[in-house]
């Protein structure tokens, strides 16, 4: 489930990252084309997990060890509740920084040209072809409301599968910068749903909200959520975990999980040592 849909990204990014460097239409050079939209200021406060001996820094995990840790999340009534939580805010830590850096490989400014105006659209184009295979690639920004929607849509014939016009990415970002929402799609189906969808809140630098779906008609998904000093996460149908619940003080220390795949779906609390207590 999660590894299909990580091939299917990886995939096209591999042909976008070949083709994105060919030929890119000249234009007019317009300063106030607007910025291409990233998740960098998106950020889930795991910080209290990063006592577990089970909460490893993503960065230094090799890609074997990324895979093999996708293949299956431990649950063992042997961990303590706080090392079972940690377990738990690692996957939706690296589920977030794997499909979340997708928006910025994709939307890259200096691979794109220069933009033309079509009414209130800002749009990018090009196009790259050999071998009797082409693929035309096309960017477009569009105020509406108070939100700038992106939308990145792609032509591809001479293939085993043409396609036409057929959208990848869209995205919806506040003006105010207080969140917005991506949509990730399959590449090779024109037709599909989004596979990936994230919405996200921000209270200034803060992250309050990060909503997290994928493989969405079997409603795979990770909910953080950040009240002061109080956060949560829940996530449903990931791995074999079925729904769980961790909920956590940043002030105290303390907190609790409940998970239908650890000790029997019963309430475990932590004390401010992390050790296992009464709730």
């Amino acid at each position: 489930m999660l590894r299909h849909s990580l091939i299917t990204s990886a995939t096209f990014l591999l042909l976008f990252t070949i083709w994105s460097c060919g030929d890119s239409p000249s234009g007019p050079d317009l300063s106030e084309a607007p910025d291409a939209p990233t998740l960098d200021n998106v950020k889930m406060d795991f910080s209290i997990f990063e006592q577990a001996d089970t909460f490893h820094s993503i960065q230094s995990d090799t890609r074997e060890a990324i895979r093999n840790k996708m293949d299956s999340l431990p649950v063992t009534a042997n961990f303590t509740a706080y090392e079972q939580a940690a377990w738990y805010a690692y996957f939706a830590e690296l589920w977030f920084q794997t499909m979340g850096s997708l928006p910025s490989a994709f939307f890259q400014e200096h691979q794109w040209g220069d933009p033309h105006v079509d009414g209130d659209t800002w749009i990018w184009e090009w196009s790259f072809a050999a071998e009797g295979e082409s693929i035309a690639m096309r960017i477009t920004a569009e105020t509406i409301n108070n939100e700038r929607h992106w939308e990145l849509r792609y032509t591809m014939e001479g293939m085993d599968i043409d396609l036409d016009n057929a959208l990848l990415i869209a995205s919806q970002i506040r003006l105010d910068g207080s969140g917005g929402a991506w949509q990730l799609y399959d590449f090779f189906d024109e037709n599909e749903d989004p596979t990936y969808l994230m919405e996200y809140e921000l209270d200034g630098d803060i992250t309050t909200l990060v909503d997290m779906r994928f493989d969405v008609e079997e409603d795979g998904r990770f909910l953080y959520r950040r009240d002061g000093d109080i956060g949560s996460l829940e996530m449903w149908d990931v791995f074999d975990a079925g729904r769980s619940i961790l909920e956590w003080n940043n002030e105290t220390g303390k907190g609790s999980i409940q998970s239908e795949g650890y000790r029997d779906g019963n309430r475990v609390c932590w004390d401010e040592n992390f050790q296992d207590t009464e709730c």
